[in-house]
């Protein structure tokens, strides 16, 4: 049986509740905004992870915008992708997956696995929108069953392979974050006026060494960029195989926790229309 490894800061599975809200706040400037925010199953970590994401959920009203929520056992595929093509943010906390092409990390997991390939196909977001990833397996690098530092090209390739496919579909800027609050600072942030650059490296400045920041392989006009954590140490590991949990306590090894790709003057104005 293939075994799902999964830390205190990140998760390879996804819950889907069965609540979509839709509530609009009165905030002029952003009004008519909508966002998508899914959380797939993650074993005992679902019910914590859907009360994190209903904090993201709560910030996002509180600036106007619209949100569709789908959680767990709710996050049913043919009724995301109807609601995706209005919607400028994408939010997804839940299990990485390898089903990106030639077996890479890629895709969703939600009510059964969304390969690369049907995103590419069946899915749609509007017009420059953000997708964000909330402590996702290989979403900024490293994955809970890396035993060692995988290295900063293996990390790069990870990302690539998930940011690359949203680029097609409508998105213009991904980022990923493996901190427990890290996303909801971030977005708080980007919500606030300031360019997507500037709320990456605040949200680098506290715990992580920025590695890089060129030009993004797949899309020249974007930027590239990945921080990184020190090795030493210990964490706890959870291994689940079909209905056992196994907890170990294994060194803490470099980890690559927070990515970015956009260009890097891109900003909530270019959502908005203002």
């Amino acid at each position: 049986m293939r075994k799902n490894i999964i830390t205190a800061s990140l998760f390879c599975m996804v819950v889907l509740a069965a609540s979509t809200s839709n509530h609009l706040w009165t905030q002029t400037s952003l009004k008519g905004l909508e966002a998508l925010l899914i959380v797939g199953p993650q074993q005992d970590g679902t019910k914590q992870a859907m009360e994190k994401m209903d904090k993201i959920a709560l910030l996002f009203e509180e600036h106007g915008i619209k949100v569709h929520t789908f959680y767990d056992e709710g996050a049913k595929w043919n009724e995301i992708k109807k609601i995706s093509p209005n919607c400028s943010f994408m939010v997804y906390a839940g299990h990485g997956t390898t089903s990106g092409f030639g077996g890479n990390y890629g895709g969703i997991c939600i009510d059964s696995t969304i390969s690369t390939e049907r995103l590419l196909n069946e899915f749609r977001l509007k017009e420059n929108a953000l997708v964000m990833f909330k402590s996702v397996c290989g979403g900024a690098g490293s994955s809970a069953s890396d035993d060692d530092d995988i290295g900063i090209e293996e990390a790069k390739n990870r990302v690539s392979n998930y940011a690359f496919p949203f680029f097609k579909i409508g998105a213009s800027a991904y980022y990923a974050n493996n901190f427990d609050q890290g996303s909801y600072n971030f977005l708080k942030d980007f919500l606030s006026g300031v360019s997507i650059q500037e709320a990456y490296k605040t949200s680098t400045d506290l715990w992580t060494t920025i590695e890089f920041q060129e030009p993004f392989s797949e899309d020249k006009t974007k930027q590239f960029s990945i921080a990184s954590t020190a090795a030493g140490g210990y964490s706890i590991r959870t291994t689940y195989w079909d209905d056992r949990k196994q907890i170990d306590t294994i060194p803490t090894t470099k980890g690559y926790k927070i990515a970015f790709v956009g260009n890097p003057e891109f900003d909530i104005n270019q959502l908005s229309g203002n």
